[in-house]
């Protein structure tokens, strides 16, 4: 069911990327020797098929000095595209930098409704996550791991804003993915309402 009050439309049935394509995603880039030499291989790639989604990665990145942040938003980028482009193949088309900025601008127009509404129950993240489960709960993961105190209980060494800017950038990116990808051939889809 989805929230009554939000300003995030619902995710498509036919784009919901499948638990089994995200772990294809990070098995793809984990399969390689070096890590980092696959993220920075997919974010050429990435670079080549999305632009828009590039160039959102880059403005973040201009701005992040923490190197834990960055590397996420690397990694946490390549891992959501990856996994659109594992589920959905030559459906998923290039996200246009209009529908970016209309997917943040719906982000944070709807993160501004839930700080006014003292009853809200859910945050914005939580809205996305109701339609992309599997995307959405391995970034929570991996945000939370980056967060973890180290093993002698001292903080994390990343910076809790700049990781937090990073997670909604990715979310943004997913919202956007999310409204590109074509239905299956043969759906048809209702128009929507005005």
């Amino acid at each position: 069911m989805w929230p009554a009050r939000s300003a995030i439309p619902t995710i498509p049935a036919h784009a919901m990327v499948s638990r089994d394509a995200v772990d294809a995603a990070e098995e793809a880039l984990s399969a390689r020797s070096d890590l980092e030499s696959g993220v920075e291989r997919a974010l050429d790639a990435m670079e080549s098929a999305q632009p828009a989604l590039s160039a959102q990665l880059d403005a973040v990145l201009d701005v992040t000095t923490d190197e834990t942040a960055e590397a996420l938003a690397q990694f946490l980028s390549v891992i959501a595209w990856r996994s659109f482009v594992e589920a959905f193949g030559a459906r998923l088309n290039a996200v246009e930098a209009s529908s970016l900025a209309a997917a943040r601008a719906m982000f944070e127009y709807d993160e501004e409704l839930r700080r006014g509404d003292p009853h809200a129950v859910l945050e914005s993240d939580d809205v996305v996550a109701i339609g992309q489960p599997h995307l959405v709960g391995f970034l929570r993961d991996q945000i939370e791991a980056a967060l973890e105190p180290d093993e002698d209980g001292e903080p994390a060494e990343a910076d809790p804003d700049a990781v937090d800017a990073v997670y909604k950038s990715v979310l943004v990116m997913i919202l956007a993915m999310g409204q590109s990808v074509a239905p299956p051939r043969g759906v048809v889809l209702a128009p929507m309402l005005a």
